[in-house]
């Protein structure tokens, strides 16, 4: 996912008159170089359910780690739709990114791997997680690693109101 994505809008009802969509590159910089992130999952009974997390983009997809007990990954495995979304908690400044897609468990070790050294490089010391099999090991325990397969992705600009969205080819 690192090329054009596969179709690009505006939508002009959320953006000034002959806006140009949003830079993808640029999005993509703000999607790897946040701190935080906020994941949306739905609890089996229907209901909302959003929680932070540090978050890292590598080869074309978001990832997360949690542990196979916490609210967001029973919802996921009921659901595995979900929304993670970055931004500035201001207006008039910055641009928020929102990604839509499926997470799924990845136990692969050699690709755990290759995601935590894209966490370690990115938070240091703070993400102290080592592989161990198909899990990570760290200090708030074993957790899983997660992948989310974008669908679709929104910027939503605010100094200069524009909303682009990037469909991207399954």
């Amino acid at each position: 996912m690192s090329g054009t994505p596969y179709e690009v809008t505006v939508d002009p009802r959320y953006s000034y008159p002959g806006a140009d969509p949003e830079d993808w590159t640029a999005t993509l910089d703000l999607l790897a170089g946040a701190q935080l992130y906020w994941l949306s999952t739905v609890r089996p009974s229907g209901t909302p359910h959003v929680t932070p997390v540090a978050g890292a983009w590598h080869d074309g997809a978001l990832w997360f780690c949690a542990l196979p007990t916490e609210q967001k990954m029973r919802n996921l495995r009921a659901n595995p739709r979900c929304t993670m979304l970055t931004g500035m908690n201001v207006l008039g400044e910055g641009v928020d990114v929102t990604v839509t897609g499926e997470a799924a468990r990845v136990t692969d070790s050699a690709v755990l791997e290759a995601v935590a050294e894209t966490f370690r490089a990115k938070y240091g010391p703070a993400w102290d997680y080592k592989v161990d099999g198909d899990l990570y090991e760290g200090a708030v325990g074993r957790a899983w690693g997660m992948r989310i397969a974008p669908h679709t992705v929104f910027a939503f600009r605010k100094d200069k109101v524009k909303q682009t969205r990037w469909r991207l080819a399954a």
